[in-house]
């Protein structure tokens, strides 16, 4: 954490002029964030207190939370000092007064509370422009950050500036998930800042120093200090202290060679506290371990520094004096800035630093056992800090803060049982229940990669009963979304060979038979499953929603709708529940083509999403959301997409969805005739899981095609579909293998083909299915009532690129079809599918219809700002690295692109490369 207070403000100008720039846009735009970026100390929380000083004279609202490595073991500290740090009135008060961010959370208390707290801040701007400011970013806790990614995405429309500051490399991977969901619906401006200039750099010696200072001496301060202007006035002082400089002339200069002086940034910091006496560096050093402290811990600083408490009191007021320590409202005191913190917490050594946190911990615990109220994670983490090997009562505390976090603070809980298991003996029979809850955590937290192991250990020692069943079904599944199918079908069939698997187990092992091949086991158990007894709502949402993946990888798509629903009845009400049962239901529908009832799934998900919390079900949603932009013609968004969600799936090893998004991306990538950008996909590892190898198989075959190698496009399609045709995607694949062979004179294989796929399809309902069905039969057949179903039937479900296709398919076949034929050739112009825009247009000539004009003549001249976007495009820039270099937010990259597309008359990136490569 760096100061708010205490530095003068220099050099900074140009970037308060950025941020206030953005403020200005925030009336009309709605909800707009700054990232203002640097190193230590370059000058961030300067630029943020000054912002927040100017923003106050306006008389803006403005809610600021500071951030360290106290408050960020503490859920939801940073969003709990926001909102007590602004002053409030009326409604507003009152939404912050029912908000409790300590209580003991139920099932809906995450949701309530993200309801309140945007309450609170659409409070604030409901007469005038607010803000939140959030100062070291990469120290805001985990779950605070959980609750603004949730909280922000509801008040987009209000009013309201997010300013926050980062270090420029941080390791936090909440931050980045946070600005990339704001990304999709605000706009985000990066500031980074830079070294000061020399000239700055003198200035703040001067201000040091108190009078002007002469070349040599400023530029030794700026070369010392890298042009940080922290460490300029460190360097400065302590140059001063130890009488290094001297007032000649009214100008200040050096009073030895440069060379003769040994002064580093870090020895700079400490030079800070270096003149004080023994007992008030004794009691720095101990601030340092509480990095925050209040009055009434006056009593504890004394026995931790080993002092009395009279002269622990003088020593502190001399921290004050001397600018060490500060007031930070009603929080207590810190230090002024946080690299004075981080140098007197390294100059203890370890041993003491050990010891000292151990006597913060014994003291917490002595108030707590008398009954006096004691932070729970902050006696957490002191005791993570110095508790022994094998310090049980240490180790049941962080369990217990672990356990109370699980749900709603899922990535502290985890980190809690972590060290706790750190400690623990290894055959102590506490470690089991610490595993299980680790492994649980780590899945509500959507990281299943993470989850196994701790589960896996887990399982190594827990007796048969309810907690093993939870435990298995958490790492059966984790198992399942990172594509280590056999190793859990192992697993599950050891589970239930012990007897008494309730019906959770059996429907994780009925999946898992569908994903090995097994389809007749898979169906027979699936039909047992279903007359289980539950033991719980949360045991009827994963046995349906279980049962809904088998029957849709099995074309039983009327079985898949109603399973769905039974699961979603399932959760009674229950919001953690509900939102398991859509986000499945949504993904599996999506990827089944049925697109209406994925479609209303993925909504309510994402309304209940929001209301109950930002962990959980990340991946399902993802692949829904992509999936229905495919089928629905978004197809820019869909790239988009693709591009936000791949890292993080990749990063958390959701190897499924991940290989789903793939697959997409090369289907939709081939029709735009992008073949350079889908020559990477498909050179990557083919997928391993047999829905999304056959997904994958569709697009592959389709990229063989367009490169012109037949041959090994009929090779892929006829390869994965098995003899029965159940395999998931056997249809669409048979589908792809008639159109190959009919454009490519192999008629009567194609008959072959269809007459296969008719009786293969004879009872399967998905639109997707039947659409295809009918387009392929109607071509081969040359049938314009059979073409006409199949536009019917694909316009009925949604599917609106499968819908251009059949009328495509129509105009070949109908002389009469030049209405269906101009639909088609409007839509691949819009979608970018160029080759079958091309196949309408020549199609359209031939009837002696007027094709509609896809470009005009001469292209026109471009702006340097797009120059400068088109430029990276042609490099193969994802809008969001161009937006991070060109300092704009994905959303203006998009608006651009757009007026760049309209000028070149191209509509895509490959076109686009190529007619800047004309250019050239």
């Amino acid at each position: 954490m760096t100061s708010f207070s205490g530095q003068a403000f220099f050099g900074r100008e140009s970037e308060l002029a950025a941020v206030f720039d953005v403020v200005g846009r925030v009336p009309a735009a709605g909800l707009v964030t700054v990232v203002v970026s640097g190193e230590p100390g370059i000058g961030k929380s300067s630029l943020l207190a000054e912002t927040c000083r100017r923003l106050r004279d306006r008389g803006c609202p403005v809610a600021v939370a500071e951030s360290d490595d106290v408050s960020r073991r503490i859920p939801y500290a940073a969003v709990a000092t926001a909102l007590r740090s602004v002053p409030v009135t009326g409604d507003v008060q009152a939404a912050l007064d029912a908000l409790d961010l300590t209580s003991t959370p139920d099932a809906s208390w995450f949701g309530r509370s993200c309801e309140l707290v945007a309450r609170v801040l659409t409070g604030l701007t409901a007469q005038r422009p607010a803000a939140l400011v959030l100062d070291d970013l990469d120290q805001v806790d985990d779950d605070s950050l959980a609750m603004l990614a949730v909280v922000l995405r509801r008040v987009t429309a209000a009013p309201l500036v997010l300013i926050t500051a980062a270090r420029t490399h941080h390791h936090n991977p909440g931050v980045g998930e946070l600005l990339d969901r704001l990304e999709r619906h605000a706009e985000v401006v990066r500031v980074e800042l830079a070294p000061l200039s020399g000239g700055d750099v003198a200035r703040i010696v001067e201000t040091v120093l108190g009078t002007p200072v002469d070349d040599g001496l400023a530029h030794e301060v700026h070369q010392r200090a890298d042009g940080n202007p922290f460490f300029a006035v460190e360097i400065a002082r302590s140059l001063r202290e130890l009488d290094l400089v001297a007032v000649d002339g009214n100008r200040a200069r050096l009073t030895v060679s440069p060379s003769a002086i040994r002064l580093t940034r870090r020895e700079a910091v400490l030079r800070r506290v270096a003149p004080l006496d023994r007992d008030t560096r004794a009691v720095a050093r101990a601030v340092s371990i509480f990095r925050r402290v209040r009055l009434d811990q006056i009593g504890l600083l004394a026995r931790v520094s080993s002092l009395p408490e009279d002269t622990v009191v003088d020593a502190f007021d001399g921290l004050l004096r001397a600018h060490i320590v500060v007031r930070d409202d009603d929080r207590g005191y810190r230090f002024s800035h946080a690299l004075v913190g981080e140098a007197l917490y390294q100059e203890i050594g370890p041993a003491q630093r050990r010891h000292l946190h151990s006597l913060i911990s014994a003291r917490l615990l002595d108030d707590r056992e008398r009954g006096l109220a004691v932070d729970e994670m902050e006696l957490a983490w002191h005791l993570a800090e110095s508790a022994p090997p094998g310090d049980l009562r240490a180790i049941r505390v962080m369990a217990q803060a672990a356990a109370a976090n699980r749900t709603t603070a899922p990535e502290t809980a985890a980190a809690l049982c972590a060290r706790a298991l750190e400690l623990l003996p290894v055959a102590a029979p506490e470690r089991a229940g610490l595993l299980a809850s680790q492994c649980r955590a780590l899945a509500h937290a959507s990281r299943p990669a993470a989850a196994i192991a701790p589960g896996l250990a887990a399982l190594d020692v827990l007796p048969p009963g309810p907690d093993r069943s939870r435990c298995a079904v958490v790492v059966l599944t984790s198992l399942f979304l990172v594509g280590r199918m056999t190793e859990a079908l192992r697993l599950a069939d050891a589970e239930l060979a012990t007897g008494n698997a309730p019906a959770a187990l059996h429907a994780q092992r009925a999946l898992l038979l569908v994903f090995t091949g097994r389809h007749a086991e898979a169906l027979a158990a699936a039909d047992r499953i279903e007359a289980m007894p539950f033991t719980s709502a949360a045991e009827g949402v994963v046995v349906f929603d279980r049962l809904a993946v088998i029957t849709s990888m099995l074309f039983r798509h009327d079985k898949t709708v109603e399973y769905a629903n039974r699961s979603l009845r399932s959760a009674a009400g229950q919001p953690i529940l509900e939102l398991q049962a859509l986000a499945v239901g949504a993904s599996t529908g999506a990827l089944a083509g049925l697109v209406h009832d994925a479609t209303w799934r993925l909504r309510r998900a994402e309304e209940l999403r929001e209301r109950t919390g930002g962990h959980a079900f990340r991946g399902e949603l993802e692949m829904a959301r992509v999936a229905l932009d495919w089928f629905g013609g978004a197809w820019d968004a869909c790239l988009e997409r693709v591009g936000r969600a791949a890292a993080e799936l990749e990063s958390r090893q959701e190897l499924m969805m991940l290989d789903g998004l793939r697959a997409i991306e090369l289907e939709v990538r081939t029709w735009r005739g992008e073949l350079d950008v889908a020559a990477r996909l498909a050179a990557l590892t083919p997928p391993t899981s047999p829905n999304m190898s056959r997904l994958h198989a569709l697009a592959m075959a389709g990229y063989l095609a367009a490169r012109g190698d037949v041959e090994r496009a009929r090779t892929t399609l006829v390869e994965a579909v098995d003899d029965d045709g159940m395999t998931a995607y056997s249809c669409v694949l048979l589908g792809r293998l008639i159109e190959l062979d009919l454009a490519h004179g192999r008629e009567e294989e194609a008959r072959q083909t269809v007459k296969r796929l008719c009786g293969v399809a004879a009872d399967r309902v998905a639109p997707w299915t039947r659409a295809t069905v009918r387009r392929v039969h109607g071509l081969t057949d040359r049938d314009a009532d059979v073409l006409r179903e199949a536009v019917r039937e694909a316009e009925a479900g949604g599917l609106v690129f499968e819908k251009a296709r059949a009328q495509l398919a129509l105009g070949v076949v109908d002389r009469e079809a030049v209405p269906e034929l101009l639909d088609a050739y409007a839509l691949f112009q819009r979608l970018g599918a160029h080759g079958l825009r091309r196949q309408a247009g020549g199609r359209l000539r031939e009837l002696g219809a007027k094709v509609p004009r896809a470009r005009a003549k001469a292209p026109g001249v471009l702006t340097e700002a797009e120059e400068n976007v088109a430029r990276l495009v042609q490099q193969g820039m994802r809008n969001r690295d161009i937006a991070a270099a060109l300092h704009y937010s994905p959303r203006t990259i998009e608006v651009y692109l757009s007026r760049i597309y309209a000028k070149l008359h191209v509509s895509s990136r490959l076109e686009l490369a190529r007619a800047l490569d004309a250019r050239a």
